[in-house]
């Protein structure tokens, strides 16, 4: 049986490999993408959510729309979220779903549902406070001592550092780290290699991959940072990740500080494994 899924996510050129991984993993059912703003804007985040879905052929999973805030990341991942290359993707037929997406969370999860949040945790925080339980909730966001917004604070936390605090007291989540997925780089090979099921969207990247040599990323390997696809790995096939438990908080900015409320933290991957566990489902 596969395990049902539900991504929360701001596309985002890195949430579109996730999307895509999911898309085409038989492990898992996708139930649904959640959206937020995030790396742009809301409505250009449920748009890309919906072109994606229509050029991965799966315009059988609704996309919800969820909480808006300010988009933060065009810097990296274009004005349109894709690098420039949104509107090369096909329009999907099937509107955005009319239920609110508290109330999608609280009619869709079942005991064995994973939900994957992917960007900064507006809705899953909303979900909490109403009472909807996940049964495992996997987070891409924070680091420990380490930032990509401030020093400290990871941007999808940073962009709505309350609802992160919900997430860490009372969500019960894995949170996938910076310390981790700034690990995990999709290099040129992998990029060039993943058609014929991304062919098209692959130019996404290109903004995002001059962004990161901007970044004064110089003694990283030439390729981009595959942050929420490592995320989502978990959520297909759980044990890919190394988990240890740390005592964690939230402060103001949206950093992760030591603190009382015990959370499972991905802290290592085999990812050369994981790079062609990857590559082999984007490929086929």
């Amino acid at each position: 049986m596969a395990t049902p899924l539900i991504i929360d996510t701001d596309p985002g050129v890195d949430d579109a490999f996730a999307i895509a991984l999911a898309a085409r993993s038989p492990e898992v059912e996708l139930k649904g993408l959640t959206t937020v703003f995030g790396n742009v804007g809301l409505d250009l985040t449920t748009a890309n959510a919906l072109r994606l879905l229509a050029h991965l052929g799966r315009t059988d999973v609704p996309v919800v729309k969820g909480a808006e805030g300010p988009g933060g990341a065009a810097d990296v991942h274009g004005a349109d979220g894709l690098g420039g290359q949104a509107l090369t993707l096909p329009e999907n037929p099937v509107p955005i779903s009319g239920e609110d997406v508290v109330r999608f969370f609280a009619d869709t999860i079942t005991p064995d549902t994973v939900v994957a949040a992917i960007g900064p945790l507006t809705n899953i925080a909303a979900a909490i406070e109403a009472g909807v339980e996940f049964p495992r909730l996997i987070v891409m966001g924070g680091g420990l001592g380490l930032g990509n917004m401030t020093a400290r604070a990871e941007f999808n936390f940073w962009a709505d550092a309350k609802a992160a605090r919900t997430v860490i007291r009372k969500g019960n989540p894995v949170v996938v780290p910076l310390n981790l997925t700034q690990r995990c780089i999709a290099d040129t090979e992998f990029l060039a290699n993943i058609d014929p099921v991304l062919a098209g969207l692959t130019g996404t990247y290109r903004a995002y991959l001059a962004a990161h040599r901007d970044q004064n990323h110089s003694d990283r390997e030439e390729g981009i940072l595959v942050h929420d696809a490592v995320a989502v790995a978990e959520a297909i096939v759980p044990g890919t990740l190394k988990l240890e438990t740390h005592g964690l908080d939230i402060d103001d900015e949206g950093a992760l500080v030591g603190g009382k409320h015990q959370v499972e933290v991905a802290v290592e991957t085999d990812w050369p494994a994981l790079r062609s566990f990857m590559e082999q489902r984007l490929s086929v």
